[in-house]
């Protein structure tokens, strides 16, 4: 019978006609499919998202983005997912299972694979990979892994029943990156707690229940691919899995390795250069020539040499046995605020001609390559293919890396797409192109002082030449007074608003000027701020290591809106560069929302409102948001959900109010999802404290959950 978006069967039929139709037709091996998988993207940030896949601010995946990564190139998509979350009682939500079945259909009815596996979903696998006492993010120091491998069995069980009739352009994944959260603790292990052979038992354990259930369904599932991971889908743990390899009901042949690559210094590290080793901002001959020390050659890890070695091996151990790899995650970031010119030029190339040759050498080993992908477009970004319209313009499906595109294409025989993003990025990091920033602000208390952030990220660069910053600037609003709530300790009888420009630098250093009070910024002008020391001036703790520049509006009882634009950096001899010309939304947290607008819409923020600031006052140096007090985040509530956070150096200090009982969690997760630092408790009555502490440096997602409420918002970590 004819198959249709990868079901056995064209037409309804009984269980039992569905169950000789799928045992008739059988799937083919692991070696067979690998050969038609192609390239492959992940739709990351979305279905993996725990509780609500739009809450990290990616849209719903549609019919449109769907076809847009098949026209692009792509044969495979990788869905990562949660379950855990969207489950009661060990039963997944029948809706969710739905909303899964919806991605999966969009990306087999356009002739491609779907990768569906089971993601972090807030560790309940991932970070309990050891039998007994140990000690994980979770802060439990016992784990019964039996429990964990019942668990893992049952949600596959369920997962396998749903989708037993889809041929084999459908293949499952047991884990993510099982162990990867592990506690650093100064272990040989790469400085983590040790993942050695007793561990790899019990992950052996965990990857065989979920072959276990999809087996056990039967039809297409009993021959169904399935894709097991290494440890932390190291490749330097390959050894590990290929040594005890998970037993397959169905025999050999029907599985897949997976790994993960991102070679550190050239893909993710963002926090400036360390004792132990320089970011890598350059690869091999994609490099100004003079910075060799940046740039990533010969034996580095993420080299022309180190990648055939790597990839090489992986055929010998796996493929060359029937099974193929699966390189689950890859990708390098676009530090796009740390350069410019020629030298952005050169970085932006030298990642492009990375991900050609990485998915022309894993071509060449039976490797199969997904690129990874947040939505983001910002700094720091892996994206590709837009679908964040709301957030940076266009279209879904518009190509925002056209060079990166085209290398990986060009490796699989593939003509390329018209485009040249790399010129335009350049160019827009050294001129402006027509567009502003509109911020909007309301404060949500009426008895304390709240920020709203606008900062650009920088990574680290060298502003040794600039004397002064300059941007157009116009703020007006409305401040409320007195407040509604005069019974409330602190109530003030009037609402007020003032704005201040600051940095942060060296070990993340915070230094912050006054720009005045709101009444007074009424009307666009523009605003230039000399560096150094003394009164009105901005001062840095290390101008050659600029990590951040931002404006904080601090006020009460304040509703109002910001238009910037034109943020140029000036050197003594008057020429400028443009620190930002709002290409893209910058990073926003407290009471800060905000859009890019065409800069036309100078004047269209309504008419000019006085302030009246409170008497006695200062504006912008109130309590708990003191010049050089951190990155004070406002609160927000959600449900029950009422949180606080307070960045320090190391550590995010979190407050929030609960119900005496409540189990609660506060996570913290870098831009690949991954956990850096959680814990759970059982909450008292009111108010309760949580310190969390990482090495991590840069742009995280604070999570706060009870029950079923949650709230998610970004960090930045100094």
């Amino acid at each position: 019978m004819k198959k249709q978006y990868g079901y056995c069967c064209k037409v309804m039929l009984t269980s039992l006609a569905l169950a000789v139709c799928a045992n008739a037709q059988g799937l083919p091996n692991a070696i067979e499919v690998q050969k038609n998988m192609g390239l492959g993207y992940n739709i990351g940030n979305t279905m993996e998202v725990p509780g609500n896949p739009t809450a990290w601010g990616n849209p719903f995946p549609d019919a449109a983005y769907v076809k847009a990564i098949k026209d692009a190139g792509f044969n495979t998509v990788r869905i990562p997912c949660a379950w855990n979350s969207h489950a009661s009682n060990g039963t997944i939500n029948a809706g969710w299972l739905d909303s899964v079945k919806t991605v999966v259909d969009l990306v087999i009815g356009n002739g491609m694979y779907a990768i569906l596996n089971s993601h972090w979903d807030e560790g309940w696998l991932e970070d309990h990979v050891f039998d007994g006492q140990g000690f994980d993010k979770n802060g439990e120091t016992t784990v019964v892994a039996s429990e964990i491998a019942a668990k893992q069995e049952n949600y596959w069980k369920q997962i396998a029943t749903k989708f037993a009739e889809y041929d084999e352009h459908l293949i499952f994944a047991s884990a993510n990156e099982p162990g990867v959260n592990d506690p650093w603790n100064g272990g040989a292990d790469n400085g983590q707690w040790a993942f050695d052979e007793a561990r790899m038992q019990v992950l052996k354990s965990y990857h065989e229940a979920c072959l276990k259930a999809v087996r056990s369904t039967g039809g297409n599932n009993a021959t169904r691919i399935v894709v097991v991971q290494t440890p932390r889908t190291e490749i330097d743990k390959a050894p590990l899995l290929s040594s005890m390899y998970p037993e397959d009901p169905a025999g050999a042949g029907y599985t897949m390795a997976e790994i993960h690559f991102y070679p550190y210094q050239f893909s993710l590290m963002t926090g400036g250069d360390e004792d132990w080793g320089k970011m890598f901002y350059y690869w091999e001959d994609k490099t100004p020539g003079n910075d060799a020390a940046h740039t990533c050659s010969g034996s580095a890890l993420g080299s022309k040499q180190s990648i055939d070695n790597l990839f090489s091996g992986l055929k010998t151990r796996f493929y060359d046995k029937g099974i193929p790899v699966v390189i689950g995650e890859m990708g390098a970031v676009k530090r796009l605020n740390a350069l410019s010119g020629d030298n952005l030029k050169a970085h932006l190339e030298a990642r492009s001609a990375w991900y050609g040759y990485t998915v022309a050498s894993a071509k060449k080993n039976g490797l199969v390559p997904c690129v990874w992908d947040t939505g983001d477009e910002g700094d720091g970004n892996f994206t590709i293919i837009r679908r964040q319209v709301n957030k940076f313009g266009g279209n879904v499906g518009d190509i925002v890396d056209v060079e990166t595109l085209n290398a990986m294409r060009e490796a699989y025989g593939q003509a390329s797409v018209p485009g040249n993003t790399i010129d335009s990025t350049v160019k827009g990091s050294l001129s402006t192109d027509g567009k502003a920033l509109h911020i909007s602000y309301q404060t949500k208390t009426s008895d304390s002082a709240e920020a709203g952030t606008m900062r650009v990220n920088f990574s680290g660069a060298n502003w040794s030449d600039y004397v002064a910053i300059s941007f157009d600037m116009k703020v007006e609003g409305a401040s409320a007074g007195p407040c509604t709530d005069a019974t409330r300790d602190g109530c003030g009888e009037f609402g007020w608003a003032s704005v201040s420009l600051f940095n942060m630098s060296g070990e993340w250093d915070w230094k912050e000027v006054s720009l005045g009070n709101v009444s007074e910024m009424g009307t666009l002008k523009n605003y230039k701020v000399e560096f150094g020391t003394g009164e009105g001036k901005l001062t840095f703790t290390a101008q050659n290591d600029v990590k951040t520049i931002g404006l904080n509006l601090y006020g009460t009882q304040f509703t109002g809106d910001m238009y910037l634009d034109n943020m140029l950096l000036w050197k003594a001899d008057g020429s400028v560069d443009t620190a930002s010309n709002f290409n893209k939304v910058p990073e926003l947290a407290g009471i800060a929302t905000g859009k890019l607008v065409p800069e036309s819409a100078t004047g269209d923020f309504g008419s000019k409102t006085e302030v009246t600031t409170k008497p006695g006052d200062q504006p912008g140096t109130q309590p708990g948001n003191q010049p050089g007090d951190g990155n004070a985040i406002a609160s927000r509530g959600y449900g029950n959900v009422d949180f606080k956070a307070h960045v320090q150096n190391g550590s995010v200090q979190v407050l929030f109010t609960a119900v005496a009982g409540q189990k609660s969690t506060v996570v913290l997760l870098n831009g690949l999802g991954q956990v850096i630092a959680q814990q759970s408790l059982v909450a008292n009555d009111g108010t309760n404290r949580v310190e969390l502490h990482s090495a991590y440096r840069g742009v995280a997602m604070l999570v706060v959950k009870q029950g079923k409420q949650q709230l998610a918002r970004k960090v930045i970590l100094k």
